[in-house]
């Protein structure tokens, strides 16, 4: 029997302190989020400030050529540049994606049949074996386009909308969507259109083995250092590996909380010959709670979660050792993450492209982000930073590393 090899993933881990602008931008670097979870001891008072954060999302239906008539009104880019809407189309059995991001940035992900009926320039993904797919990007700001590039963009989105009556039939053209608007618009101009409510799941997992971060910054061990010669000692090594061999134990634990695992419970008593689990050492007996969303999230409501899990960690609010957050992005969407640098007065400026990558719906885009609660010792008036660490996950296709 032949077994197909597990796809290939990348994985890069960094960390520091708090305030950090990686951190900051963390949410509006991945803008298309559909699960977020959070784990963190058991704790009432960040339990009941972090349930009452919820959100909505909306699926709808939409013609593609409505997307460049309606923004001639300014509906979905604002005088600013950037989007008030996130959408991103939503049958994973369509061959074709598209998305309109924050940057209020229409992105088409069309195959070699389409892209050459459609007209429009393009740039093919540079991924073997997806060489003939190309991504088309279209800006939704006014005046940044010609009005002749902008005419014959409209023309070809309207052909490729009639092409999809005919062959779907009036009722199924339009593409089905999701979407979350930052405000209330007017008047929804979405077909179909139906909200949804996204409120958090929790789960109470009793007595497990609770791991004490002790995090410390990979850049703070001396192999790290980039003026080191190449010769490193075998004991600078040692504490890299070290390193490496802790902070995956602690991203483990993370995931398995996450799943709810067995495997975590102090008197779990397992078959050795089954399966073996040894938690991160040091570590002590608690109770801890797992929160969940689900949906298409917002990345401001992603920011907004985070920044209510980082106000919990700063003393005297609570005794809160620490707190994980993990984010799933939607692989669906043509557009998965957005390099946002920050100016001198802390604001984000968007690049001006966009990572290429392959959308699809069983691709893998995650982050997880440990934050180890400040300390401060007794008597001292200096309160320590929150450390942070952080992992995140990429499978293939995706040029966002090269």
């Amino acid at each position: 029997m032949n077994i197909p090899e597990p796809e290939k993933r990348r994985v890069r881990v960094s960390s520091g302190t708090l305030p950090s602008t990686k951190i900051s931008s963390l949410a509006a670097c991945h803008p298309f989020c559909q699960q977020l979870d959070l784990v963190f001891p058991s704790d009432s008072r960040l339990s009941e400030a972090l349930e009452k954060l919820e959100t909505t999302y909306g699926r709808a239906k939409i013609k593609l050529s409505d997307i460049l008539v309606l923004n001639d009104a300014a509906v979905f880019a604002n005088p600013t540049g950037e989007s008030d809407l996130l959408a991103v189309s939503a049958n994973p059995l369509e061959e074709d994606a598209w998305c309109i991001d924050p940057r209020g940035r229409l992105t088409l992900s069309v195959s070699k049949d389409t892209y050459e009926r459609l007209g429009l320039v393009g740039q093919k993904l540079p991924f073997k074996n997806h060489h003939e797919r190309h991504a088309i990007d279209i800006p939704l700001q006014k005046n940044v386009e010609s009005r002749t590039v902008r005419e014959r963009q409209k023309t070809s989105l309207g052909l490729w909308d009639k092409r999809r009556e005919s062959e779907l039939g009036t009722e199924a053209a339009p593409w089905e969507m999701l979407y979350c608007w930052r405000g209330e618009p007017e008047a929804n101009p979405f077909q179909a259109s139906q909200l949804h409510r996204v409120q958090c799941k929790k789960k109470e997992l009793q007595d497990v083995h609770l791991p004490v971060p002790s995090l410390s910054s990979r850049e703070d061990l001396p192999s790290s250092s980039r003026s080191e010669p190449k010769g490193k000692s075998k004991d600078d090594e040692d504490l890299l590996d070290d390193w490496n061999r802790r902070i995956g134990s602690l991203f483990e634990w993370v995931g398995m909380a996450c799943l709810g695992a067995q495997r975590l419970h102090v008197n779990d008593r397992v078959d050795p010959f089954v399966a073996l689990y040894e938690p991160p050492q040091p570590s002590i007996t608690h109770n801890i709670t797992h929160l969940q969303w689900r949906g298409l999230l917002d990345h401001n409501f992603v920011k907004q979660v985070t920044e209510t899990a980082i106000s919990a960690l700063q003393p005297p609010n609570s005794a809160i050792p620490f707190v994980s957050i993990t984010c799933h992005a939607l692989t669906s969407s043509p557009v998965s993450y957005i390099a946002y640098t920050a100016t001198a007065d802390g604001a984000l400026q968007a690049p001006a492209s966009v990572p290429a990558r392959l959308p699809r719906p069983d691709g893998e885009d995650t982050w997880s982000l440990i934050l180890e609660r400040s300390s401060q010792d007794e008597g001292e008036s200096e309160i320590e930073p929150i450390r942070w660490c952080l992992t995140e996950s990429l499978g293939q296709w995706d040029a966002r590393w090269g």
